[in-house]
């Protein structure tokens, strides 16, 4: 019985021992936390995007490019104008398009990556002194992935809306000799 009570004062004394030298990362956890909220966010902007349209978009254009092309023609100021109005901004459609998954990619690392650190805080493996060069790092990544998503979704999905609406117009246009300068000769 002695041995016992001696064991179990030993086991409770050790246990208080321990978990009072470990240092509260609760402050660390709640700015790690922050970060994750903003990924969120991005994530949140990214899915926001309509894939379907984006990729159907992306390939017509693309299409129709080639289309115009194939006719060795040149479109008339008035129909180039007209066509501009319905691509836009085409290089940010293709770029979104092409790095879409690189984005969700670079998300889930990232969040990865937060996870890890918060469980390294979490199970005292970095000290408080290493954590703000981790969190530096860590804040670079997420900072990088949210302007990069900000950057190519700005308007998209107006753009997007707009491209779907007027799609069979530019058909027209595109299929309608007058918009072609021989045409004219």
């Amino acid at each position: 019985m002695f041995k016992n009570i001696t064991l179990i004062t030993l086991i409770t004394i050790s246990s208080i021992s321990l978990f009072s030298c470990g240092e509260d990362y609760t402050n660390e956890i709640g700015h790690v936390d922050g970060l994750i909220k903003i990924l969120d966010s991005s994530e949140e902007v990214l899915h926001d995007v309509d894939t379907a349209t984006l990729f159907e978009m992306t390939i017509f254009v693309k299409e129709s490019i080639a289309k115009i092309k194939s006719k060795n023609d040149t479109l008339t100021k008035e129909a180039a104008l007209e066509a501009d109005q319905f691509v836009g901004r085409l290089k940010s459609l293709y770029g979104l398009s092409k790095n879409y998954n690189k984005y969700q990619q670079e998300i889930d690392l990232i969040r990865t990556q937060l996870n890890n650190l918060k469980q390294d805080l979490n199970n005292g493996i970095i000290s408080k002194e290493q954590f703000p060069a981790y969190y530096e790092i860590e804040q670079g990544g997420v900072i990088s992935i949210n302007d990069k998503i900000n950057h190519a979704t700005n308007g998209m999905s107006n753009r997007l809306d707009k491209m779907k609406e007027n799609k069979a117009a530019f058909e027209k246009l595109i299929d309608d000799p007058k918009s072609y300068i021989s045409y004219y000769k």
